[in-house]
Formats: C-alpha cells, structure tokens, sequence
C-alpha cells in the first residue's frame, strides 16, 4: 500500500485508480498484479525509476482492471532460520541435516494430506496494546466514544521511550516512539498540531481521527471521526471481530467433534448441487406420474441468490453417507445473511459472543443503522490443505544475514548484468555450489563450529488462507522449539 500511495502522490492521481486483487504481507519480498486506469506504460516506466526497495515491470493494456479477491491463491518461499528439532541436535552437521529433513518431510507430508484449521492469523488482530477486534467490538455495541479511545491507546512505555531515547530504544521502533509522543499530544492539548506533525504518516486510522476530532466544535464527534477514517481500513475492526468469533468457534468445534461429519455442518451449496440432484434421483414428479425436466444451471438466466454465496445443513442420511468430509464443511462468520450449524454448535455462537469478551452481542442481530457496521456474514472453510505437496530443503548455514531464496528482482538484475542489491552480504547460494558448501561445512565442522539449521518451504495456499497458521501446524507436527521474539515490547 506505501508503493501504490507513493505511485498515485508521483502520477498525481486518486490511490483508487490503482485495483489489485489482495494485499501482500508487509515483512516479506512480494510480487503482484496491479492494474492502474487509464494510465501509459511509459508513465509508470518513468516514475518506477524513483521507487525504492520495489520495483515495477511487465507492463501490458487490458480492458479490465483488477477487482479484490479475483485470485485463486497465492505461493509462499518463506525460510525459517535457527530450527532447533528435538532429535537433531547431536552429532556433525550433515548428520542433523538428514535427521532434520527426514523430521521436516513426515511433518510435510501430514500437512499436505490431513491439511489445518483454517484459522485467521493473529495479524488479522492488529499489533498495539488494544487489539483491532476490541475496536470492532465496540464499533458494533455503539460505543464509538470507547472505539476511538481504543484506536488512540498508546502504551506507557513507548511514551517513556519517546520522551527519553535511551529507554527501552533497542526494543521500541521509531515508529512506536512517535506515535506514542503524538497521540499523547493529542491527549493533552486536544489540538489536531502539533500532534499530526510527530505522527508517522503510516497510522492513517489515527491520523484521520486527530484531525476530524481536532477540529473546532468536533471534539465530541466521536460517530464523525470514526467515519473520517478510509472505510477500507474501518472495516478491518469489525471483521477482525467476526474472525476472532469464527475462531474461537472453529476451535471448540474442531475439540468436540474432530473430522467427523455431523448433521447439521454447513456446506456450499455451489460445490455440491451434482450430490443433491444424484440424491433426489427421480423424486421429482408432478400430480399426473410424470416426470419432471429440470433446466441445466446454464440454460437458465441468472438467479439473484447465485450472485451470493450460500450454505445448507446437512441431513442425517448425508453426514453419514460418506459423499461429504471435514474438507467440505464450513462455519459463518457472524452476520444478519447466514445459516448457522443447524446442531449444537449453533449455540457456540451464542455463548461466546454474549461472553463478556464477545461483547455481549447476539448473532442473529447484526444489523446496525450505520452500514458500515451492519455486517451480513460469510462463510469460511473449516479445515483445509496447500494446493500443492509441500517442497522443502534444509540447509546449515553459519552467517544470520546469509540468502538462501533468490527474488524475482535478483533474476532480472542478474540476467541483465546489474549488480544485485544483496552484494554486500552473503549471496544467493545456487544448486550447483551445494558441493561447494558441502567441502565448507566438513571444513567448518572440523574445526568444532556448531552451524545453525535453516528449513526453506514452498507451499500454495487459496486466497484468505494465513501461510502462518500453516506454518504453525508444521512446526507443531516437526518437533520444532518455538521461539517467543520479545519484539515491539513498547505496544
């Protein structure tokens, strides 16, 4: 989002004339489609000379943009570095190695065919001291006083360290420290400056809400500047909502039940109508004995309830009829347009979100004066799998900055003759120098250095499908020690 901001701000046009189909994870080296409107590919060739750390490319005309959510997935490389297996930490490194990947290939291999709990990523619930789903919560109560306070909470320690650098600074981001320093400008003195002036341009949400509130007579416009926000980023509260109510649902199902099917689980209508017409077999008959012909799908103008997508419950005779599995069932996510379980996990719903920390809401009343929060619900697979087998390599390395995946950027700078951005480190370690890196590791060993494991993966996932949960159920069935980083301790 920062290069398309940059773009738009460079071209002078609206952010909204840029359409993409989803947005990348921040910390990662990502590639993707984005179509700009009406723009000339020699424009963008110009001004993606002045990009930092990204750039733009493979230019081509089409009659269409880009819409949200018009992909089918999307591939992961992702490099866990300092894996530490609990039956791979004696002997030399190639006999780690071995025992590492033989851990790694079962851990794959279960993954790929028994898949995981679809669950949202804890990204989904922001990264501060009051979490994105607590706004949502409050959004959705009404309370927009308490959902703006939330947004603007800051953390007493990035405070401290804001007002002195040499607290907490080697586990507080600058970013952190600033944005704590404003909002507590903002607090103080309820002027919009010189708040907006010490507040990174990247907290858009807080920003909108210093300066609509900041405004003469707007102070207790709470309603107002929840609304100043961009609607994309407001919505991020309220579904974050709906994903921790779909999680703590998918968990206490997944606890009771396991794989089984159960009459009443919900399945996609679109996906299975070829196991409902089998079952009505030749049911379908008039008053008179004769049967009756039933137009194909595609012979029939459109119906408005294809435009959605919707669910069924299944029947006794289906959930024990074998034809259906856990990889079809689905589970809503709270909302005034969905079927919930039609079985006792209908009244999960009930009880989490009448908890305290479920706010005290009611699943069958999610609609709301202000749209934006009336939220119709969807549904989400409750147990699914990568598209493809899992591949995966594990490497010994001894240097923490060394590159063990080589970027689309790296292929193109060195097809071209350019010299690659990772010059100054260690390199890109290419297929042919394994027997290279082998000599250096015997070498290495020799001389009695405990060399670190890193495990390289590469995995397809559907879109809304969180590569880190993936990775959680992984390193689960690998043995893996997992490690707690004590980072933004000051949030």
């Amino acid at each position: 989002m920062e290069v398309v901001s940059f773009l738009a701000r460079q071209l002078k046009v609206q952010p909204r004339a840029f359409q993409f189909a989803g947005t990348k994870d921040r910390r990662a080296v990502t590639v993707q489609r984005i179509s700009v409107y009406r723009m000339q590919a020699d424009r963008m060739q110009q001004v993606g000379r002045t990009l930092r750390q990204a750039k733009i490319g493979n230019y081509e005309y089409s009659p269409h943009g880009l819409e949200l959510g018009e992909l089918s997935g999307n591939e992961f490389t992702i490099t866990l570095r300092d894996c530490q297996f609990h039956d791979a930490t004696a002997g030399d490194t190639e006999n780690r190695v071995m025992v590492a990947s033989k851990i790694v290939e079962s851990a794959a291999k279960h993954l790929s065919e028994n898949g995981f709990i679809n669950y949202y990523g804890l990204q989904r619930f922001g990264t501060f001291s009051t979490r994105t789903d607590t706004v949502g919560v409050r959004m959705l109560q009404g309370d927009f006083k308490g959902a703006v306070e939330a947004i603007l909470e800051y953390s007493e320690a990035s405070l401290a360290a804001a007002q002195d650098p040499d607290a907490g600074k080697d586990r507080i981001s600058s970013d952190d420290r600033f944005r704590a320093q404003a909002l507590h400008a903002f607090r103080t003195s309820g002027r919009s400056y010189p708040a907006l002036d010490d507040l990174p341009r990247k907290f858009s949400a807080e920003g909108s809400l210093i300066r609509h509130l900041g405004g003469q007579g707007r102070g207790n416009d709470y309603l107002g500047a929840l609304q100043a926000i961009p609607r994309n980023l407001r919505l991020i509260y309220v579904h974050a909502y709906q994903s921790l109510v779909w999680n703590v649902t998918a968990s206490e199902r997944w606890r009771r039940h396991g794989d089984q099917v159960l009459a009443g689980d919900l399945v996609l209508v679109d996906e299975h109508k070829e196991k409902v017409e089998e079952r009505r077999g030749t049911e379908d008959i008039d008053a008179d004995g004769e049967v009756i012909v039933q137009p194909a799908s595609d012979d029939s103008a459109i119906n408005l309830e294809d435009r959605f997508t919707r669910a069924r419950a299944l029947s006794q005779e289906e959930a024990q009829s074998g034809q259906y599995t856990i990889f079809d069932i689905v589970l809503p996510t709270p909302g005034y347009d969905v079927l919930y379980p039609g079985n006792e996990l209908a009244n999960s719903y009930k009880t989490f979100m009448a908890s305290e920390r479920g706010g005290g809401l009611d699943p069958h009343d999610m609609r709301r004066q202000w749209k934006d929060v009336s939220l119709s619900g969807s549904y989400r697979k409750l147990i699914v799998k990568p598209y493809q087998d899992i591949t995966f390599e594990v490497r010994s390395y001894t240097h923490d900055d060394e590159q063990f995946v080589e970027t689309d950027v790296d292929r193109i700078e060195k097809r071209s003759g350019q010299t690659s951005g990772h010059a100054n480190g260690p390199n890109v370690v290419e297929k042919d120098q394994k027997e290279d890196d082998a000599v250096a590791r015997q070498e290495k060993d020799e001389m009695g250095e405990v060399k670190k494991l890193a495990v390289i993966l590469r995995l397809q996932l559907e879109s809304s499908q969180y590569a880190t949960m993936a990775l959680r159920e992984l390193m689960k069935l690998g043995g893996v020690k997992t490690y707690k980083p004590d980072f933004g301790g000051g949030r």
